[in-house]
């Protein structure tokens, strides 16, 4: 006489496996929204740890704060500077030009820049992806605070600061800004897609309606 338990057990079997298939086919489809075939992504990616997410071990009480963009809310340099969205935000130059994209940074005053993040993907042998950390101070002048930018080809990657600094906030001297700089690359073989800025803010009593609102300060 036959078992049922055992029939229904080699039906549930089949069920089972196609069950894991479909829903394996779902979740590589909600990664990859594009609807691209795997063998069409770039394939080299990059693990970066990120220490400014890390509390400071010089002042682990600070409080510190994140500002970031996306490349594609970056203004070109010059109004006939060509360039393409690429998708997630990041933005390619297509002209072998210098050309350059920049961004003003707002911060309160008195804050403290402690850090800069560059998230790119690099593919190409000849050009650098690179970020500026740039102030004007309203006479002509401007400054360098700080570079950061990729080395060789590492593909999806990120890059930050090279060496620990602090640059005081003073809204009445200077200007602030970030500029994004392509080299001569003129392909998908080099895409910038944006910045993080960190930095150490200490909160006073004006800043309760900013953080109430759920912004930083």
């Amino acid at each position: 006489m036959p078992n049922g338990n055992s029939a229904h057990h080699r039906l549930a079997g089949p069920a089972l496996i196609a069950l894991l298939a479909a829903l394996l086919t779902l979740g590589l489809a909600a990664q990859n929204p594009a609807g691209q075939a795997a063998g069409d992504l770039p394939e080299k990616v990059t693990v970066v740890e990120e220490v400014e997410l890390l509390a400071g071990a010089n002042s682990p009480n600070a409080t510190y704060f994140y500002k970031r963009y996306s490349a594609d809310t970056f203004t070109p340099q010059t109004s006939d500077m060509e360039y393409r969205y690429e998708t997630g935000g990041c933005v390619q130059k297509v002209a072998a030009d210098h050309g350059w994209m920049a961004h003003d940074l707002q911060l309160p005053e008195g804050a403290r820049i402690t850090y800069m993040r560059l998230y790119f993907y690099d593919i190409d042998p000849a050009n650098d992806a690179v970020a500026q950390l740039m102030s004007y101070d309203g006479q002509g002048h401007l400054d360098r605070i700080d570079l950061v930018q990729s080395s060789g080809t590492p593909g999806w990657s990120s890059v930050g600061s090279g060496a620990p600094f602090s640059h005081p906030v003073h809204n009445v001297d200077e200007a602030l800004a970030v500029w994004l700089v392509f080299g001569q690359s003129a392909s998908p073989a080099l895409r910038i897609c944006g910045v993080r800025i960190q930095y150490e803010y200490t909160l006073a009593q004006t800043s309760l309606p900013l953080i109430l609102n759920e912004s930083n300060p």
